[in-house]
């Protein structure tokens, strides 16, 4: 931003592109040591309360961006943003909500924030750009500031707007409403409601009131790391890694290298590059809304999937070795449109595996930890990263697409074992440790 004025955060600041990568590559780390504790913590409290401390803490961090002078100053602020926007992922909290049919398009419209506040980022980072020095403030630290502010805003109404659960809905439902909602869950689901009365809301009617407190603590830790052990011995869930891994290192591509990949199509100021963004995070954004609400009306995942892959790949391919401006930008817009839709597919298709809610919690984060091993991959080995890359950072685009159909892959075989198990079921034979009597979703 304002780089032509020398007014950029790498100017200002003092950030080069490894500076740059380290403090990305900081987020990461801390994002993927916190996700899984964070998750399981959500699991034990109430989720409205939890998801609204991380928007809060995080929005407090992301203002204080706008103080970055110095390198330091940005790696210690990107670690606090890991550390609070760990857990932030709502696989968990939608499965006490919706039916399995159902989560791919809750997950779908919660993720379209991801592509929506690309393209309108494209949009404020044009328009910021034009106050640049105003109030004695860059372009970048109004930038900062806006977001941070608004997103504030959102995280304290969160407070009070946001219910934890069908029967502790805060008036959305009447107690009847309340009734049939539950009703309607599938039994995995309503167990996972009954294992969080008496722990987060304590219920005149629970129980656990004679237990003894260090003694139920003591215990649900023990059973919280016993449940962890559990999910990494479970095939299933690498392959959910697998799965998970590759969208978001895609996803990573798009949402950091999409400007630099915009702008090595041809000559263009920072403003030009800022609404040339706007397009592939919109047509992403669509395709999320639309094939999300298509998975679940269909009840499938896995063709869904690998469909969206394999378009990603074909993009990546257009992108890299069309000789046309125009054909480059619709290959871009390609992998947007397939990279997007793929990651809350997937993270849905992994909450519903699962048949309890410290389960739930485990594999999500132990899933969404291990994929953001992609993210680093992409911000340290890839794009910026790669300076013999540069500038068309073909050999990245074929590293990202090439993961993209190793996903496409995992998608079928977990699709087929899957399936495999569905027919024990109907058989009679209970899978998941002999937890589980009813399908699990294709």
């Amino acid at each position: 931003m304002n780089k032509q004025e020398g007014h950029d955060i790498a100017t200002t600041a003092h950030l080069g592109t490894l500076e740059n990568n380290i403090g990305l590559g900081l987020f990461y780390v801390a994002y993927i040591i916190f996700e899984l504790p964070s998750n399981l913590i959500m699991a034990k409290v109430n989720p409205a309360y939890w998801i609204a401390r991380i928007m809060i803490t995080w929005s407090i961090v992301t203002c204080c961006m706008a103080a970055i002078s110095e390198p330091w100053n940005f790696y210690v602020l990107r670690i606090l943003l890991g550390i609070f926007e760990a857990g932030f992922w709502p696989a968990y909290y939608t499965t006490l909500w919706y039916r399995p049919e159902e989560i791919s398009s809750r997950i779908g419209v919660i993720y379209l924030a991801g592509p929506t506040s690309g393209a309108f980022g494209g949009l404020i980072s044009a328009g910021v750009q034009l106050i640049d020095t105003k109030g004695h403030l860059y372009g970048w630290q109004w930038l900062f500031l806006i977001s941070g502010l608004l997103s504030m805003v959102f995280g304290i109404a969160t407070l009070f707007v946001l219910p934890a659960k069908p029967d502790h809905s805060k008036g959305f439902l009447s107690d009847e409403e309340a009734r049939l909602w539950i009703q309607r869950l599938d039994v995995g689901q309503q167990e996972k409601l009954q294992q969080q009365d008496g722990i987060i809301y304590n219920n005149e009617d629970s129980n656990t009131d004679n237990i003894d407190e260090n003694s139920n603590k003591k215990t649900q830790f023990m059973r919280g790391l016993l449940n962890i052990k559990a999910q990494l011995v479970d095939y299933k869930v690498w392959l959910f890694c697998v799965l998970y891994f590759t969208p978001v290192m895609a996803a990573t591509s798009l949402d950091y290298f999409l400007p630099k990949i915009v702008q090595q199509l041809g000559t263009y100021d920072s403003i030009q590059v800022s609404l040339m963004s706007i397009p592939p995070y919109v047509f992403g954004g669509l395709a999320v809304f639309v094939i999300t609400r298509l998975s679940d009306k269909m009840k499938d995942r896995g063709w869904f999937i690998i469909g969206m892959c394999v378009t990603s790949f074909v993009g990546f391919i257009v992108l890299s070795f069309a000789k046309p401006i125009g054909a480059r930008y619709f290959g871009l817009m390609l992998v947007a449109g397939g990279t997007y839709p793929t990651v809350p597919l997937s993270m849905a298709w992994t909450a519903n595996s699962k048949e309890d809610a410290t389960a739930v919690a485990s594999v999500t984060g132990i899933v969404s930890s291990l994929a953001n091993f992609g993210a680093l991959i992409c911000t340290f080995a890839l794009y910026s990263g790669w300076q013999a890359d540069a500038p068309n950072y073909v050999g990245s685009n074929m590293v990202v697409g090439g993961a993209m159909l190793l996903a496409a892959v995992a998608a079928g075989y977990l699709k087929f074992e899957l399936n495999r198990l569905n027919n024990l079921i109907d058989a009679g034979i209970k899978v998941g440790n002999g937890k589980r009597d009813y399908h699990y979703l294709l």
